[in-house]
């Protein structure tokens, strides 16, 4: 019965850290991208900041260049893109591969909190602020719109300031 017990509570005690999200509005980057202060094709240049967990190490942090500024105030070459912890809604950094592009509509970190720092960007897992992209054929990959899983980069940037 102890052990039941303890069973449930981990249960419930999990998912109480757990993303739950929903979005209310298209959420997809074509949307997303529209509705961010700053937007970016960047590059991923290496994992910066790492987590510990049994004795392993996970990528939290990705330091970036930008490529391409297509939107906002941010005259930075380099800057560093946090990930979750395990209890943020963010993308795990994993994801994003050391070398590969990337669009990105990122949200910036308002305050410091050990060890983000502020002026540092995040993105959420509720929506798409992110789209791999090809860049050899100059394409994005992903949810760009409700239609649309491709897009090249000249078409984004035609939408992106209509």
């Amino acid at each position: 019965m102890k052990k039941l017990l303890f069973i449930l509570i981990m249960m419930f005690s999990i998912q109480s850290f757990a993303c739950s999200c929903e979005c209310n509005w298209d959420c997809r980057f074509g949307a997303v991208s529209d509705n961010q202060e700053f937007v970016a094709l960047i590059k991923v240049i290496e994992y910066t900041d790492y987590l510990e967990h049994r004795n392993e190490k996970f990528p939290y942090s990705i330091t970036v260049e930008v490529i391409k500024k297509y939107k906002g105030s941010e005259s930075r070459k380099r800057m560093k893109i946090w990930g979750d912890n395990g209890m943020l809604c963010r993308p795990y950094i994993e994801e994003f591969k050391v070398g590969k592009y990337y669009l990105i509509a990122p949200s910036k970190i308002e305050y410091d909190s050990k060890p983000e720092q502020k002026n540092d960007y995040d993105l959420f897992s509720c929506h798409t602020d992110y789209l791999e992209v090809d860049y050899e054929k100059k394409t994005a990959y992903g949810d760009y719109s409700w239609w649309r899983k491709e897009i090249s980069l000249k078409n984004f940037e035609s939408k992106l300031n209509k």
